[in-house]
């Protein structure tokens, strides 16, 4: 057993974090005192000072000195690092005498979400002696859509996608983001994708769930294409999987674990910090938590830690550190407190529990910076696809185009949100329904297996008339708009330029292909959309492909794991869509079913 430590003899052993943050986003988070020490960090924005000494030669300017004003605190090359955030400052260890009970097994997983569930599954089903417990009241998982590559349910329905067919797709992802990410873990992914999504399938459907495969995407400059990939579960009382599947398949891990496999999951116990033997330099042997009644429990691992506690979203000091720019654009819709329960939030998911717990004892930040947000929306209008961005003519408030429209709706959001208000609306006319012989509603699979049918052009009409801005007249239409007179004028014209373009099969301006260059013919439509949808944020603590987490020399903390949302180095700039439902297919499914099978092997 560990001895208590300490809470400076804590903090020699914490890693003082990720470098790299900018100026802007920092300045207002380096003033104040030392808080308390707190079973969560300040949402306040603001750090503290660091308890590190200043080097000899470092002048009186470039001190840390906490300042009563931000303007006070000058940042410099020198000194920026010498200063620690908030939640980068441990809390104070919980004496033995009140630590109430301890439990001790070979594996503790740390979270009833989807990847610590298929990680304890997985364990298990090899013999493991696993024991699991979550801060929320149940099995929780968000979504639905899990990207497979050469799955039997793929080939069942005549779908060709393997590695070597999806080299193309994966190089245009990594080039996506600038090759910052952990390739060795794509590889791992990817190679061990369909023996993982096959033994899914076979688990759910022990558990009374039907597999369905979402239709894929079709770029018609083929960028973006990819296939039938993303595979959902759904039964005859939710037929949405796309949506509402992830919860479904939560459950039936969850009562694989318990029922078949005798298993414990206990809920509503929250982690509080880990402990790291021999002064926190050596092994991660325990997890201190707390339950419900205030009471302390230590879970102790013989063999392994792991952690699969979530995002960071709703901690907005990590938030402000890790994604500045998507903080600086969601910070005053992100909330503040915390619901372990969280589903389809689009305000923050979770407060970074096991991200810090390992900055605490030594673990390194990931390398790639920014933290990838997952962002979707774009300009709406009738889709392509369901991730599409509306591929008909975009303008902003002034009435000008701001880009090729022919995107999905990851790229579209990003390239909204850099819009003046933010704003952009989306035109066409009533002849655009007639571009496809049927509309695919979100939730739709192919075959239409789950009873969710496609539209007629029709039927979208109809849809329309309810959902977006119409008049008979161009003018009419844009007089509805939120643009001044003069920006209204010009909107026109960009219209009847955009048409003429179409007419002519060639768009002189951003060269949309001429596959899907469509005249704008009356009645008209229009969508008005402003910012985009938060999803989450990406990954957290430094990862290798083994899924141990490393200290700043790449080196693994012994005994101590994570996975899912929060492994480090998997995305890079956005999590772009480009190949859907990839968190739950790789860092939640396979890197996770990887990850319990290798941990019975210890």
């Amino acid at each position: 057993m560990s001895k208590n430590l300490s809470r400076r003899e804590f903090l020699k052993g914490a890693a003082a974090g990720a470098a790299g943050l900018a100026a802007s986003s920092f300045l207002s988070a380096c003033v104040g005192d030392i808080p308390e020490a707190e079973s969560r960090p300040s949402e306040s924005g603001e750090s503290v000072k660091s308890e590190s000494s200043q080097s000899p030669e470092t002048t009186a300017a470039e001190k840390s000195v906490p300042a009563s004003e931000p303007g006070d605190f000058v940042l410099n090359a020198k000194n920026y690092n010498q200063t620690k955030w908030s939640f980068e400052i441990p809390p104070e260890p919980v004496p033995d005498s009140e630590i109430k009970e301890t439990i001790t097994h070979d594996i503790i997983i740390i979270g009833a979400g989807m990847a610590g569930l298929v990680t304890m599954c997985s364990a298990m089903e090899k013999g493991a002696d696993c024991y699991m417990f979550s801060a929320s009241t149940r099995p929780y998982s968000r979504g639905g859509s899990n990207h497979a590559i050469g799955s039997k349910y793929q080939k069942s329905k005549g779908v060709k996608y393997d590695p070597e067919i999806a080299r193309e797709i994966v190089k245009a992802e990594q080039t996506a983001g600038t090759y910052f990410m952990d390739k060795k873990k794509w590889e791992r992914w990817i190679n061990n994708s369909a023996e993982s999504i096959d033994w899914t399938i076979d688990k759910m459907a022990a558990k009374g769930l039907k597999a369905s495969l979402e239709p894929g995407y079709w770029d018609p400059d083929g960028t973006l294409t990819v296939p039938h990939a993303s595979h959902n579960f759904y039964n005859d009382e939710q037929p949405f999987g796309a949506l509402f599947g992830a919860p479904m398949q939560a459950q039936a891990y969850a009562d694989t674990i318990t029922d078949d496999l005798h298993g414990t999951i206990e809920y509503e116990t929250v982690a509080k910090y880990l402990i790291r033997e021999n002064n926190n330099t050596g092994r991660v042997s325990a997890v201190v938590a707390q339950r419900k009644d205030g009471s302390y429990v230590k879970y102790v691992g013989r063999k392994a830690i792991v952690m699969a506690t979530g995002d960071f979203s709703t901690n907005h000091d990590m938030m402000a550190k890790y994604s500045p720019w998507a903080y600086e654009i969601f910070k005053d819709k992100l909330k503040t407190e915390t619901n372990y329960d969280s589903g389809l939030d689009y305000d923050g998911l979770m407060p970074g529990d096991g991200q810090k717990m390992g900055l605490w004892v030594g673990a390194a930040w990931q390398k790639t910076f920014p933290n990838a947000p997952m962002i979707n929306g774009g300009v709406s209008g009738p889709a392509h696809a369901v991730i599409s961005n509306f591929w008909g003519l975009n303008v902003d408030i002034h009435g000008n185009r701001f880009q090729n429209e022919v995107t999905n709706f990851a790229y579209g959001a990003i390239s909204l949100l850099q819009l003046p208000e933010r704003t952009a609306y989306g035109i066409w006319g009533e002849n655009y329904a007639y571009t496809q012989k049927e509309w695919e509603p979100f939730g739709h699979c192919i075959d239409e297996e789950n009873g969710i049918k496609a539209y007629t052009p029709e039927e979208y009409i109809e849809q329309w008339k309810s959902r977006y801005m119409h008049s008979d007249t161009i003018e009419g239409l844009v007089d509805q708009f939120d643009m001044s007179e003069e920006d209204k004028k010009n909107c026109i014209e960009t219209i009847k330029r955009y048409d003429q373009y179409a007419r002519n099969g060639l768009d002189e301006e951003y060269h949309v292909n001429p596959e899907v260059l469509y005249p704008i013919e009356g009645p008209y439509y229009a969508s008005k959309n402003t910012g985009a949808t938060f999803l989450t944020v990406c990954g957290g603590l430094r990862t290798n492909e083994k899924m141990q987490v490393c200290d700043e020399n790449d080196k693994p903390i012994e005994g101590l794991y994570n996975t899912g949302i929060m492994t480090g180095d998997f995305y890079a700039n956005t999590y772009n869509f480009v190949m859907p439902g990839q968190n739950l297919g790789a860092v939640c499914g396979t890197l996770s079913y990887l990850l319990g099978r290798d941990l019975a092997e210890l």
